[in-house]
C-alpha cells in the first residue's frame, strides 16, 4: 500500500492541476446520475478509499442546475458540511481527554459555569443522551448573547442518561467546552487541534469571499435571509452566533474529510502523527446509548433503538448506511453531506452534494448515500 502522505500529496497535485479525476467504479456513476436527473441534488462528489487508496473519485452534475450561476462540480468544490461539524467537535473533544483536561463524566457545567443543567456530563452530550431538547432554530432571530443565555438556562426534559435524542444544543454545549478548555475561540481551537495539523487546507468555519463561488450554494432563503446561501453556514443558529458553533459551520471538500476520516479508520494516527489513542478511538465507536440504558436500569426511551450514538459518531443507522457491517461508524448533515467508515474493511465512502437547493425538502439522499456506499462494498 502507498505510504498514506504521499497518496495525499499526489492527489492534491493532481486536483490542481485538472480539478477532477476519472470515476472508477462504474455502479456510482449510474447511481448518482440518476439521482441528479431525478433532482435529488444538482451535483456531488464521490470519494470512496480502500486500505488506504483511492478507488473512486469523481465530481457530478453542476451547483445549481441550470440556474443563473451554476457551475460544474469539480473535486475542488467545498460543500456546508452541516451536522459533519459535530464528528470534528467532538474529535477535539476526545484530543482534549486523551490529554486530561477533560473528563467524560465530570459535569459539563465544571467546565461552562453558567450552564444550570448541572447533571449533564460530557458524555451524556457527546451520545445526545442529555435530555436537553432546546431547538436551537427557533432562537435564530434573538441574537448571539440571546441565544446562548437561552441555551445555558435550559434544563433537561428527560434525566440524563435514560433517553436518546438528537439534538443541536449537545454539540453546540460541546464546542463551547473545546473554546473554554484550551482558552481560545472555536474555529482557532479547532485549527490547532485538528485542521492544520491533519493538512485541512480547504476546511474551515466562515470561507474567506475569495472562495465563495467555488462553494456549492445550499438554498435560496427567502424566508429569513431573502439572499441566495453561499460561502456562509446555512444552519440557522448558527449563522446567528457568528458563523461558528460546534453543531455546524464548517465547510470542506472530500479529500479533505478522506484524510480526517483516514485518521480515524488509522486508530487515530496520520503520517506517524498520533491525534487519538487508539483505544479512545475504540471507545468513541462502541455503543454508548445501549450502555447508558443498561446503566439506568433499562427505562431507556424507544429511540435508543433507533438512534445508537458512540462518542460523536452515528451507529447502525440503515437509512444512510443500508445494510453495511456493524462497525460502521459515521455521520450525515442537513445539507447533503454524509461520511461512512467501515473498519473491518478499510473502507471510507463520503458523499457531498447540495441538496437543500434551491429549497430544502423531505429528505431523499440517505437512499443515495445507502446505494453509493453498497456499490463501493461491492467494488473492493
Amino acid at each position: 500500500m502507498p505510504e498514506i502522505s504521499r497518496v495525499f500529496v499526489s492527489i492534491k497535485h493532481n486536483l490542481t492541476q485538472q480539478g477532477s479525476m476519472p470515476s472508477m467504479i462504474p455502479a456510482i456513476d449510474r447511481i448518482v446520475t440518476a439521482a441528479i436527473a431525478q433532482r435529488v441534488f444538482p451535483g456531488a462528489v464521490v470519494l470512496v478509499a480502500h486500505e488506504g487508496v483511492l478507488r473512486h473519485t469523481a465530481a457530478y452534475g453542476s451547483t445549481m442546475y441550470a440556474d443563473p450561476g451554476s457551475q460544474p462540480v469539480t473535486l475542488t468544490t467545498r460543500y456546508d458540511i452541516a451536522s459533519l461539524t459535530k464528528v470534528f467537535t467532538a474529535t477535539a473533544v476526545l484530543q482534549l481527554y486523551d490529554a486530561g483536561a477533560i473528563m467524560l463524566d465530570r459535569p459539563a457545567a465544571d467546565y461552562l459555569p453558567g450552564l444550570q443543567a448541572r447533571g449533564v456530563t460530557v458524555r451524556h452530550l457527546l451520545t445526545h443522551t442529555s435530555g436537553l431538547v432546546l431547538q436551537l432554530s427557533a432562537l435564530r432571530a434573538v441574537g448571539a448573547d440571546e441565544l446562548r443565555a437561552a441555551v445555558y438556562a435550559t434544563n433537561p426534559t428527560y434525566s440524563p442518561g435514560t433517553h436518546v435524542a438528537y439534538t443541536n444544543i449537545n454539540s453546540m454545549l460541546l464546542g463551547d467546552i473545546v473554546a473554554a478548555v484550551s482558552d481560545q475561540p472555536l474555529d482557532q481551537a479547532l485549527r490547532t487541534l485538528l485542521l492544520e495539523p491533519l493538512g485541512l487546507e480547504a476546511t474551515g468555519f466562515c470561507p474567506d469571499l475569495s472562495v465563495h463561488t467555488n462553494t456549492a450554494p445550499t438554498e435560496w432563503d427567502t424566508e429569513w435571509r431573502g439572499t441566495l446561501v453561499q460561502g456562509v453556514v446555512h444552519d440557522e443558529s448558527t449563522f446567528a452566533l457568528g458563523g461558528v458553533a460546534g453543531h455546524a459551520g464548517l465547510f470542506s471538500t472530500a479529500t479533505d474529510l478522506w484524510r480526517f476520516a483516514q485518521m480515524w479508520l488509522d486508530q487515530g494516527v496520520m503520517q506517524q502523527r498520533r491525534f487519538l489513542r487508539a483505544a479512545t478511538v475504540a471507545l468513541a465507536t462502541r455503543n454508548h446509548t445501549r450502555e447508558l440504558a443498561q446503566a439506568a436500569g433499562g427505562t431507556a426511551q424507544a429511540g435508543e433503538e433507533a438512534l445508537r450514538c458512540g462518542l460523536g459518531w452515528m451507529l447502525e443507522r440503515p437509512t444512510f448506511m443500508g445494510q453495511a457491517p456493524a462497525d460502521t461508524y459515521g455521520h450525515t448533515g442537513f445539507t447533503g453531506p454524509a461520511l461512512a467508515i467501515v473498519p473491518s474493511e478499510r473502507l471510507i465512502v463520503v458523499v457531498l452534494s447540495n441538496r437543500t437547493y434551491p429549497r430544502r425538502t423531505p429528505p431523499q439522499h440517505h437512499a443515495i448515500t445507502a446505494a453509493v456506499l453498497a456499490a463501493a462494498r461491492e467494488a473492493i
